[in-house]
């Protein structure tokens, strides 16, 4: 049973480990979106698929002893939490858990706000690229995302009378 905990705390680490790599890496890519280098983003991209695929397998694997040790302690499948399965064990390995799933909690919360700060550049770039080509275009308006078509105010170049 202990070598089940052991291997579910294993797998909990390497998740953590794969976290703090991709908070780095995201960390990175907010350098990429302000720079705008579509390359190095198609690049960080791919590396995202790497990192996801690598998170997919150890939750496969996660899902397996999660299964396995409910049934052994009687937790049923819906209420199996990692804090859950703290309560039903002996206080080094509950103690460990407990540490490993609150900093879990913490990278986790980290990784997500600069998640949502990336996607905010990508919003706000996407928004200035879209000005930018009704300017070039001479468009007199443009459609948002509720189908509503909307006027782009008329905009008068101004040029520096001294080039």
């Amino acid at each position: 049973m202990s070598d089940q905990v052991s291997e579910l705390l294993g797998i909990v680490r390497d998740e953590i480990r794969i976290y703090r790599d991709l908070m780095e890496h995201a960390q990175r890519k907010t350098a990429l979106l302000t720079q705008g280098r579509v390359e190095a983003l198609l690049e960080s991209n791919k590396a995202e698929e790497v990192f996801s695929e690598t998170l997919r397998a150890l939750e496969s694997e996660m899902v397996r002893l999660c299964r396995d040790l409910g049934a052994a302690f009687g937790i049923p499948r819906e209420e199996f939490t990692l804090m859950r399965l703290a309560q039903n064990l002996e206080q080094p390995l509950a103690l460990e858990i407990l540490a490993q799933a609150g900093l879990f909690q913490k990278i986790v919360k980290q990784l997500k706000s600069v998640n949502q700060r990336n996607m905010r550049l990508a919003e706000h770039s996407m928004r200035y690229s879209a000005g930018i080509l009704a300017l070039i275009s001479n468009a007199r308006g443009s459609y948002r995302p509720t189908g509503s078509f909307e006027p782009i105010p008329n905009v008068q170049p101004k040029f520096s009378q001294s080039a």
